[in-house]
C-alpha cells in the first residue's frame, strides 16, 4: 500500500511592518477550511522594504519607526541598491533550499513585491547569478521546481530597471492579483502594472486597502483557487459551492 502523497506546500510572505505569526493569524480561517490539506509556511520578512510612496530621503535615523529591525533597506521608488537586491535574493535562495519546495506563493503588500520577484527568479533561475549556480549540498534538488500559483495581495513591483527586465516574456505561473481602489499605499495603477507581467492573471476587488480580506467568502472563493490550482483535496471540494 502506497504512502499518501504530501499536501502541496504555500510559501507565505508577510507585509511591511507585518511579521509571520500576523500572516498566519490572517489566514487562519482560510486554513480551518482546508484542513491540512495544504501546508502553509510562513516565513520572516528577510529585509525592510518601504513604502511605495517613500520619500528615500527622509532617513531612517530620523523616524525609526518607518523600518523594522530587519535590514538593509530598499525604497520602492528608487529601487534597490546592488548589495541590497543580492541580499534579497540569497535569502530566498535560502528559503527554497532549506524549507522548500513548494507548489505556490502568497504575499502581502511588500511580501507581494517580494513573491513578483520570486517568482520570476523560479521561472528563469539564471537572472540572477546567486539563483543560477548549483546548490552545493547534494541533497537539495535545484533548480526549484516550477510555481503552480502566485496570490499577491496590494502587489506591485519595485521600481527597478533590472527587475523590469525580469519580465520581459509574462510569467507562466497563474496568478491572483488582489487590489482596492480605496488603497492609498499601493494605489490601484500600480497593482495592475504587475498583471502583464503574469500570462494567466485573475484580479479581484476588495473593499479593504492594503490588507487581506477575511469574510467567510472570501475565504472560500481562496480555498477553491488552491484547490483547483495545486491540486489539494479538502474536505467537500468535489462540492458545487460557487
Amino acid at each position: 500500500m502506497s504512502a499518501p502523497s504530501a499536501p502541496p506546500r504555500l510559501l507565505c510572505l508577510p507585509g511591511y511592518g507585518s511579521n509571520a505569526s500576523e500572516f498566519e493569524s490572517s489566514l487562519a480561517q482560510l486554513q480551518r477550511m482546508v484542513k491540512g490539506a495544504v501546508e502553509f509556511v510562513f516565513v520572516e520578512p528577510p529585509l525592510a522594504l518601504l513604502p511605495p510612496n517613500f520619500d528615500r530621503s527622509e532617513s531612517a535615523e530620523a523616524n525609526p519607526s518607518l523600518l523594522t529591525s530587519a535590514t538593509p533597506r530598499a525604497s520602492n521608488n528608487s529601487g534597490f541598491a546592488l548589495a541590497e537586491l543580492t541580499a534579497l535574493v540569497r535569502h530566498l535562495r535560502s528559503v527554497l533550499e532549506t524549507l522548500g519546495p513548494f507548489d505556490g506563493i502568497w504575499g502581502l503588500n511588500q511580501g507581494a513585491a517580494t513573491a513578483s520577484i520570486l517568482a520570476a527568479l523560479i521561472a528563469e533561475p539564471s537572472l540572477h547569478p546567486v539563483f543560477k549556480a548549483p546548490s552545493a549540498s547534494p541533497s537539495t534538488s535545484w533548480p526549484p521546481r516550477q510555481l503552480k500559483l502566485a496570490i499577491m495581495c496590494s502587489g506591485y513591483l519595485p521600481l527597478d530597471r533590472r527587475l523590469e527586465s525580469w519580465f520581459s516574456k509574462p510569467l507562466d505561473a497563474p496568478s491572483l492579483h488582489v487590489l482596492s481602489q480605496t488603497d492609498e499605499v499601493v494605489i490601484p495603477e500600480r497593482g495592475l502594472a504587475n498583471l502583464p507581467r503574469f500570462q494567466n492573471a485573475r484580479v479581484e476587488w476588495t473593499e479593504t486597502a492594503n490588507t487581506l480580506p477575511r469574510s467567510a467568502t472570501w475565504s472560500l472563493f481562496l480555498k477553491e483557487l488552491i484547490e483547483v490550482h495545486l491540486d489539494a483535496e479538502t474536505e467537500g471540494s468535489n462540492d458545487e459551492t460557487r
